[in-house]
């Protein structure tokens, strides 16, 4: 069982705290502890009830022992007075960390032990990671042997507690869907779940943050309804929380709605408990005053609507933590259900990239563990989050907990799969052929399913519009005609009763993105050769590639079709974007205007982050922002804006066709293809920095004028930080840009076509893309290349600071041995910090 690690410390010793905190990542990642201290306090929160709370529920309360720890009356008066009752009580061990040197000897808690070795002063160690590791083996010596009352309590009376029936035990680990992993026989739940985030209704005024983990439901318990789509994760969500508060000391009880069909509650709990608990009566259960219940899918309760409220009234009576889930349809007609109206209402949200992120390292950790290495374990972490981002891409397909699973265990599969097809394009056919066999739709009658959706989709591409009931008919009477007849309302019900179709005001279309694009491409892809009509239609896509909708059909007609009308059409429209400017090379002399605003930036620091942090904080921006994209279509963009989206939209398609085709596209195709996507991408580059510097002027003008707000500055001062903001604009997009093409357009099975185009264009611009696009997709240090590209990039001090800050931010995201941050550092002339220090808050301490 994990231990709960309080650390008491002086703010002065911010930078110990941080650095034993390194030292403990092994346990925490291992989950033998958990770890707080008052950092971890919310903006916001009550800081010493936090503290209270906090330290009365550890296991182990490490004190960090300097004079100003000595010094400080919260650390000595209140902080270990109480930890001093709470081990006398059994509760918790203490350990003393002596990191500064101090009297010590003559306080409390001298008679206990203290580390490392002989009570040395970490700071006296010449070795300061020798002397944290001594500190850690003793810090782990004590948590093996130590067992805090409360354990022992709760195993001495486990004949009092109620024990849970086998059948249950076993049903709170099942996954519920088959899946197959190579390294172990049977996947369980408890193995791969990850909480999802929900999002709050009608939250406090003050509380501007709606979006919290789904743990948080269960740190302020009462009355809650939580809403999801089918198959989102809500029956996993509630073993979740049967789970978390069985070792709470909570005693839950799950009840599948459907399963009701009596109003009376007693007899309801008497079935349940009898199927959970070994020897537990309803009378025992209603007088723990810790019962919970938990309900499942309220909205498929065997009860008429006046027999449901009658059941849900007494549940309200009889319990005052309840938690209920539905379909999102139901919570929108909740509010006519008065036995709901208490209830705090949240939304499950899908697996956002944080989420994605660690369903992946868990899938990836199966069966080892405790053997993969913290290297191989992130770059196959971050192969298959690539692969998974781009099939998702936008909730194209659905970023549910069962279609990410699936997806893993497709990719584990890839030697069984169709190989006729793109390796992207079976997972989507492979989703679709499984939606048909839970359809029980018979495999002679795919075909015949799969035509009616192609031809669905092309009539709404065609229309611009989902058919309402009156067209649905026209076009079934057509389809009738032109190919084998089929029963509509057979077809139609069983596409829609199986979430490929969904009926919304009064008109029938697809259910998922995904389904849309994928039918749409498949006729496009088998038709292209024989229709006029189809042929026009894709000119049009193409001249409005900057939408969304049509750069994904776009897209997944290269799933369809090998065909090389595709590359030639897709590459077409990009040497015509921008076909004015030369592709920005970011030569010395292009960027002149720039070296002394470089110059004067703080040099880089190779700084000691915790990489795991690191990289949850990348994919909380990633999150934040696509939840902060605006989800209606914005009106068409003037010319110069659809250039650019163009140009996006043009270097993703040539990278996707690049990484889906690269093992049946000749090296000159893909050569020619990518050189296409990464010169639109820089003659874009060459435009922003032709106009931005034609209107340097206007721009520190306009941010003059806002700075003019600020009394304290003087005119001259005004103007030159108005100059570095533009210059800090300008860089950040050029930095910014060249990532944005290496991603765009690169692909790990295609290193050997960069280093091409590097090559034949021999530019600083092409350096860094290549460069870029080694560190991005092959997640490997290389320092020879670095060296290589360092020394192309000796004059230009522009891009030499570009490349400092790709080789830090990687560093940041990936494990590095020591000896390579040192070549690094030397290389690149970077200092390397032990450590990087926190902002300073203060909660009362000194």
């Amino acid at each position: 069982m994990t231990k709960r690690v309080f650390i008491s410390y002086s703010h002065k010793d911010e930078s110990f705290r941080n650095d034993l905190e390194d030292h403990l990542s092994m346990l925490r990642r291992n989950e033998v502890i958990s770890v707080w201290h008052d950092r971890k306090i919310l903006a916001g929160e009550e800081w010493k009830g936090k503290i209270d709370e906090n330290l009365d529920s550890a296991d182990i309360v490490l004190f960090l022992i300097s004079p100003s720890f000595l010094a400080s009356d919260y650390c000595y008066d209140i902080e270990v007075k109480q930890a001093m009752e709470n081990r006398q009580a059994g509760k918790c061990q203490i350990i003393s960390i002596i990191i500064r040197p101090c009297d010590w000897h003559s306080c409390d808690f001298a008679s206990l032990q203290a580390v490392p070795k002989d009570g040395m002063p970490i700071s006296k160690w010449d070795d300061n990671d020798d002397a944290w590791l001594d500190a850690v083996n003793g810090i782990k010596r004590h948590i093996e042997e130590f067992e805090p009352v409360k354990q022992i309590e709760a195993r001495t009376s486990e004949s009092v507690f109620p024990s849970l029936t086998s059948e249950t035990v076993k049903w709170l680990d099942d996954t519920e869907i088959t899946l197959s992993h190579r390294k172990v026989t049977q996947v369980k739940l408890s193995d791969i779940y990850v909480v999802p985030d929900v999002e709050y209704h009608e939250l406090d005024a003050e509380d501007f943050d709606n979006i919290k983990s789904a743990k948080s439901v269960l740190s302020a318990l009462g009355l809650c309804l939580i809403s999801g789509e089918e198959q989102q994760g809500k029956t996993s969500l509630l073993k979740f929380y049967y789970t978390e508060l069985l070792k709470n000391e909570y005693l839950p009880l799950y009840i599948d709605a459907e399963n009701v069909r009596k109003s009376n509650l007693n007899v309801v709990l008497s079935k349940h408990l009898s199927e959970q608990y070994e020897g537990v009566s309803v009378e025992e259960f209603l007088s723990n005053s810790r019962r919970v219940l938990l309900i499942d899918n309220i909205d498929n309760i065997s009860l008429n609507e006046r027999y449901r409220d009658v059941f849900l009234g007494s549940v309200n009576e009889s319990f005052d933590n309840v938690l209920i889930t539905c379909h999102t349809t139901f919570s929108y007609l909740y509010g006519e259900v008065t036995e709901l109206d208490h209830y705090q209402v949240t939304d499950l949200l899908g697996l956002g990239h944080k989420n994605r992120e660690e369903l992946a390292r868990k899938w990836l950790s199966l069966g080892q563990k405790e053997s993969i290495s913290d290297t191989e374990l992130y770059q196959q972490c971050d192969e298959v989050k690539a692969r998974l981002n781009i099939i998702i891409k936008k909730n194209i397909v659905p970023s549910r907990p069962i279609y990410v699973l699936m997806l893993l265990q497709m990719f584990e599969a890839n030697t069984q799969l169709n190989t006729e097809l793109t390796s992207y394009g079976h997972c989507y056919q492979q989703l679709i052929y499984q939606t048909f066999e839970n359809a029980k739709i018979r495999s002679e009658d795919f075909e015949k399913y799969l035509n009616v959706l192609s031809e669905l989709a092309w009539w709404i591409l065609v229309n611009e519009k989902k058919p309402n009931q009156h067209e649905l008919d026209v076009f079934f009477s057509d389809y009738c005609a032109r190919f084998l007849p089929v029963n509509q309302e057979v077809v139609v019900n069983k596409l829609l009763s199986h979430s490929v179709l969904q009926e919304q005001e009064f008109r029938t279309g697809f259910k998922y993105s995904y389904i849309y694009y994928f039918f749409a491409g498949k006729k496009i892809a088998e038709s292209y050769r024989d229709s006029e009509d189809v042929r026009e239609k894709v000119e049009h896509l193409l001249s409005l590639m900057h939408r969304e909708d049509y750069a994904n059909i776009l897209i997944f007609i290269t799933h369809h079709t090998k065909d090389s009308w595709v590359l030639s059409e897709i590459s077409k429209v990009l040497s015509g974007l921008f076909k004015d400017q030369q592709p920005a090379s970011l030569c010395k002399e292009q960027l002149a205007f720039m070296e002394d605003f470089v110059k004067s930036i703080p040099n880089l620091v190779l700084e000691q982050r915790e990489i795991q942090n690191e990289r949850d904080l990348h994919n909380e921006k990633l999150d934040n922002h696509e939840r902060n994209q605006p989800k209606e279509e914005l009106p068409e963009p003037v010319d110069i804006l659809a250039n650019i989206n163009k140009t996006f939209k043009g270097m993703e398609i040539a990278g996707q066709i690049i990484r889906n085709r690269h093992a049946s596209l000749t090296m000159d195709s893909m050569v020619e293809l990518a050189d296409t996507g990464v010169m639109s991408g820089l003659r874009f580059l060459e435009y922003f920095i032709a106009i931005s510097d034609t209107a340097k002027n206007e721009i520190v003008k306009l941010i003059t004028s806002h700075l003019l707000e600020q009394p304290n500055l003087s005119n001259r001062e005004i103007e030159r930080d108005a100059e570095m903001v533009y210059l800090h604009l300008t860089y950040d997009v050029i930095n910014g840009l060249l990532r944005k093409i290496a991603s765009s357009v690169g692909a790990k099975e295609a290193m050997a076509i960069y280093e091409i185009l590097e090559k034949r264009a021999g530019t600083p611009s092409s350096s860094l893309i290549r460069l870029s696009i080694d560190l991005q997709f092959n997640k490997k240090l290389n320092v020879s290349n670095v060296a290589a590209c360092v020394e192309k990039l000796k004059d230009n001090a522009v891009c030499t600071r570009i490349l400092k800050e790709m080789i830090v931010q990687h560093t940041y995201m990936f494990p590095v041995e020591y000896k390579e941050k040192q070549q690094l550092s030397q290389l690149l002339d970077i200092s390397v910090k032990g450590q990087r220090l926190m902002d300073q808050r203060s909660h009362g301490k000194g």
